[in-house]
């Protein structure tokens, strides 16, 4: 009996521990369908933009960035084994989405806010709560080089620049100057599209741009020169492919082409970007010492969007660092708790400023007209 126990006490410490699941966490998601419950799964038509989602951390303390096909997206998220718990859901303003991007957009939140469970298989992720679920497909990078005909990787991440004059030259008349920021899987555009300034935020899925929502001004544009403007506002508002041609990237639509070329950045002195890794906190304010908040303020850059804490609610938005200046490309959204009798930082208005930026070692400072916002990389 005493050679049957030892025997199957060393065949007990033998066995492989069960393994955990894998997590979804660290990887943009693209949404691939979408199944509300007690109706069939949905598949986004190609002039929707797809929804994404990404998780970055562990456990209990999971953010949640990413957008609904039209606005972007922030809450937070609690992961054990295979239950996930979505919770805090905020989105931005719908006033950018159509009508049928709007209501993927109602059927995308419901379900997120439903969420209890995920499963995850290679590149496909689920998300299911009571009888609805959400199929995400993992976000590639992986583009056609059209003179070879073969699938590559090639970097994007930076900024890009397009310059196009469909009609008399001179920005009143129809030049249009647009730049493309590339973080992973996100992409913003800002810039003149002829008459008025436009921006937009999207995402590359597969070998394409999708732009969740693209906004502009709205100048009076006459004759040949509006009629071009539009026509590039209907280019960047539909699916683009992406082919490499050199070291150009061409962005090709049903009713034409865009043709970008890596942006130039000039060099100066404290000019280096954050680091996507790290969490700043805030150390000092107009020279003094932080206020005392109910958390700390902190900023973190990743994936072409800022995010943190203004003492009290989690806030993001997409970015894009332009001559030394941040600026917004769709505004911040945040959580809503109460935190009364707490200060708190004003960041919307802060940002809208453009303030300057700048990174020496591991402190960054943010300089508007009268604020100076200094943080340390923790």
């Amino acid at each position: 009996m005493s050679a049957l126990l030892t025997s199957l006490t060393l065949a007990a410490l033998a066995a492989p521990a069960p393994s955990s699941p894998a997590s979804p966490a660290g990887v943009t998601w693209t949404l691939g369908s979408i199944q509300p419950a007690g109706r069939g799964a949905i598949t986004p038509g190609a002039a929707l933009a797809r929804p994404t989602l990404r998780l970055d951390g562990s456990g209990a303390a999971l953010t949640v960035t990413g957008n609904t096909g039209c606005s972007p997206l922030t809450a937070q998220a609690a992961l054990k084994g295979q239950a996930l718990v979505v919770r805090g859901v905020q989105a931005g303003g719908s006033e950018r989405c159509t009508d049928a991007a709007l209501s993927l957009r109602e059927d995308y939140l419901r379900l997120l806010n439903a969420t209890t469970r995920y499963d995850l298989s290679g590149g496909t992720l689920i998300l299911s709560g009571g009888a609805g679920r959400l199929t995400f497909t993992r976000t590639g990078g992986a583009m056609t080089d059209t003179s070879t005909t073969q699938t590559i990787l090639y970097p994007l991440d930076g900024t890009w620049q397009t310059r196009v004059t469909p009609g008399p030259a001179g920005p009143e008349r129809g030049q249009a100057l647009l730049r493309f920021t590339f973080s992973g899987a996100k992409v913003t555009v800002a810039g003149l599209a002829g008459c008025n300034t436009v921006t937009g935020s999207g995402a590359v899925v597969g070998q394409q741009v999708v732009f969740g929502g693209v906004a502009s001004t709205r100048r009076l544009c006459p004759g040949a020169a509006g009629a071009a403007e539009n026509r590039l506002l209907g280019l960047l508002r539909a699916p683009l492919t992406i082919e490499r041609q050199g070291a150009a990237l061409i962005l090709r639509g049903q009713s034409g082409q865009l043709t970008l070329t890596r942006a130039s950045v000039p060099a100066t002195p404290g000019s280096a970007l954050p680091d996507p890794a790290a969490t700043y906190t805030l150390t000092r304010l107009n020279g003094q010492a932080a206020p005392q908040t109910l958390r700390p303020v902190t900023l973190n850059f990743r994936d072409g969007r800022l995010g943190g804490s203004d003492g009290c609610n989690n806030v993001g938005g997409a970015y894009t660092v332009q001559g030394g200046r941040i600026t917004l490309t769709g505004g911040l959204v945040g959580t809503k708790m109460a935190c009364p009798d707490q200060p708190t930082l004003d960041f919307q208005t802060f940002f809208e400023q453009r303030p300057t930026l700048s990174v020496q070692g591991s402190t960054l400072t943010l300089k508007a007209a009268e604020d100076t916002w200094e943080f340390q990389a923790r």
